[in-house]
């Protein structure tokens, strides 16, 4: 129950009006999301998804992806497992008008986190965050 009460509060801090930092997932927030196993993951999506601003997006995949709307566009978190266990987290941030300074938030937020490493793909309409632990 602790957990999801946390992931309840990371999931309603992604939901920003405009893109700021201070608005994107902390480090804390993000360990605890490389913590939860496969079943925990998708208990939570079920409950999230009965909020307004969350929806559950439809994959190939036994695992549920999350997208929460902001006034700018989408987030949609997609937890990679193996074994049961988080291998990495992929969050796509989809923007209604996207720049270059969405670009720069992201990638200097990110780069601040010791511990995990980060591949940041991007194309005119979103940018892909692919967080890993480094080792």
């Amino acid at each position: 129950m602790k957990k999801l009460l946390f992931l309840c509060f990371i999931f309603l801090s992604l939901n920003t009006h405009a893109l700021d930092s201070n608005k994107l997932i902390n480090l804390d927030d993000l360990k605890i999301l490389f913590d939860l196993q496969k079943n925990d993951w998708n208990e939570n999506v079920l409950f999230l998804i009965k909020k307004n601003s969350f929806s559950k997006v439809d994959n190939d995949s036994d695992v549920f992806y999350l997208k929460s709307i902001f006034n700018d566009g989408e987030i949609i978190t997609m937890p990679i497992f193996s074994k049961d266990i988080v291998e990495k987290i992929i969050f796509e941030y989809i923007f209604l008008d996207h720049n270059k300074k969405n670009l720069k938030i992201i990638n200097n937020h990110f780069n601040s986190f010791k511990n995990f490493c980060f591949e940041y793909l991007y194309n005119d309409k979103s940018i892909r965050v692919v967080i890993t632990k480094c080792n």
